[in-house]
């Protein structure tokens, strides 16, 4: 899917960014920390763009992080075309090369994706040849790490007609982050929301133990935390990150 001409709104807190991508300008928000400070790369869901991710990224800016949240290849304020992930290795390459330049971004550099933006995330840093090598650490929310098992047990009728119309023969295994867990080697976090009714549970468990990751799992949560759950995950990621402000 291309969606084109079509440019990022303004935020009033934060900077708009366009940066070189493998076929083409990459554009997404920047909240950037007055001093030196952690950084994450935010990715966002099939069908949304880098405003998805603001409630995120500003709590991470809060907390005293610098905060990329990055439009996917294809959707408004990106080039190219959408395809569900299978390029985020080279995609994200490029966005945590230009990250990792930036004047006070410091270690740790997390990539945190939500749903087809945790898919990217954990193909990025496991499949061969990945060019994601500068991240630190992987939080995945809700991701569909497995596409053959989210289009059987999936009870939305509309993701398994986009997972028809978009998804190559070879992409569903390949595009998975499952078929990969062997290449995982960076630390990451598998969140679960127990009311996800697009990507099951079960299928992030099964991950996860595929991998040898941790795993956190929400009562409450469904396949997208609203503002108060995303405040508790990115409580925990800057917990588990040891990723605090320099004081």
């Amino acid at each position: 899917m291309t969606i084109p001409g079509l440019t990022l709104p303004p935020l009033p807190d934060a900077t708009p960014v366009g940066l070189p991508g493998p076929t083409g300008e990459l554009g997404g928000y920047f909240w950037r920390h007055p001093g030196e400070a952690p950084a994450a790369l935010l990715l966002h869901g099939w069908g949304q763009d880098a405003g998805a991710m603001v409630h995120p990224a500003r709590q991470l800016h809060a907390a005293g992080w610098h905060a990329l949240s990055l439009s996917q290849r294809g959707w408004r304020g990106s080039a190219g075309c959408d395809d569900y992930g299978l390029s985020g290795p080279a995609d994200l390459g490029a966005a945590l090369a230009w990250l990792t330049g930036q004047p006070g971004v410091r270690e740790p550099l997390v990539l945190l994706g939500l749903s087809m933006g945790g898919l990217s995330a954990l193909l990025s840093v496991s499949v061969p040849g990945g060019q994601a090598s500068r991240a630190t650490h992987v939080m995945a929310v809700s991701a569909p790490t497995d596409l053959c098992a989210v289009y059987d047990t999936s009870s939305i009728r509309f993701l398994r007609r986009c997972y028809d119309a978009i998804l190559t023969p070879e992409q569903w295994c390949e595009g998975s982050p499952v078929t990969h867990a062997a290449g995982l080697k960076v630390p990451t976090l598998v969140v679960i929301g127990a009311r996800d009714r697009i990507c099951v549970p079960e299928i992030g468990r099964q991950y996860a133990e595929a991998a040898g990751v941790h795993v956190l799992e929400y009562a409450d949560v469904a396949h997208e935390p609203d503002e108060a759950q995303w405040a508790v995950i990115v409580r925990e990621l800057v917990t588990w990150t040891g990723g605090g402000p320099v004081r």
